[in-house]
């Protein structure tokens, strides 16, 4: 009835949409980490981590400018890019190396990364919508790639299908990037900072994500976390200002 009572009192179509994904979200994330076993929960907050740095989808749809940002809301929008991708690459390889410290030797040998088969193709199929200019196929890129994060959150709940979770996130991030560059359709000079910003974050996430020592894996979590909600901050802040350079803050 509660529900139902929204939506005679409001009218406005997107706050009802967004109650709907908001609603369906929170269901979703209970279901998904309900019964996680208790050795999986520190991998599981890393993988989270990791999905998080979605947030870079955020800050390309408020980015700007040239091969350099141009005012101060697309610059907050670059930085958001920036770290996200730190946030991306390092959370994914924390995951893994938390998950390998679960192998024993007598485990029988994995084939995981025939999972890039099913990636590639997905890649390939929204640089062929990019391409030939079917820009329905982004709104499944984005299905796509929601499902996959979600399958990843799921898979991190038992130890026998932890390592596929990882895996399927890394799919539906990827996924979600580069469907939003490729509906984005950038210009050759801000397509370029894009990619230099993914490129450089994600090869800092990667070096501190491998080289960081075991013991302190925990912490790196907490850190990435912490860049991650300061991607959504700074998006948040350059969206608005952009909308209006002349909002006080």
């Amino acid at each position: 009835m509660t529900v139902l009572g929204l939506g005679f009192a409001c009218t406005n179509p997107a706050i009802l949409t967004m109650t709907s994904i908001f609603s369906l979200s929170v269901i979703t994330g209970y279901f998904s980490v309900w019964g996680v076993a208790p050795a999986l929960h520190t991998p599981l907050m890393s993988i989270t981590n990791a999905i998080s740095g979605i947030t870079a989808v955020g800050g390309l749809l408020v980015m700007g400018g040239g091969y350099f940002p141009s005012t101060f809301p697309q610059a907050l929008a670059s930085i958001a890019v920036l770290i996200s991708s730190v946030n991306i690459a390092g959370g994914f390889v924390v995951t893994k190396r938390m998950l390998d410290m679960f192998k024993r030797k007598t485990d029988p040998k994995e084939h995981n990364y025939l999972y890039n088969i099913p990636a590639a193709v997905s890649l390939a199929a929204i640089g062929a919508a990019y391409s030939t200019g079917a820009l329905s196929v982004y709104q499944m890129g984005y299905l796509a790639a929601s499902l996959c994060c979600i399958g990843g959150i799921t898979g991190l709940a038992s130890q026998s299908t932890a390592r596929v979770g990882n895996a399927l996130g890394l799919i539906g991030i990827s996924t979600g990037v580069v469907t939003a560059l490729a509906s984005l359709n950038f210009a050759g000079p801000l397509l370029t900072q894009a990619l230099a910003l993914l490129t450089f974050g994600g090869a800092a996430g990667l070096v501190l994500g491998k080289k960081v020592a075991v013991t302190e894996l925990p912490q790196t979590v907490a850190a990435f976390h912490a860049l991650v909600g300061l991607a959504a901050v700074a998006t948040s802040l350059g969206s608005y200002w952009g909308h209006d350079p002349t909002h006080s803050v």
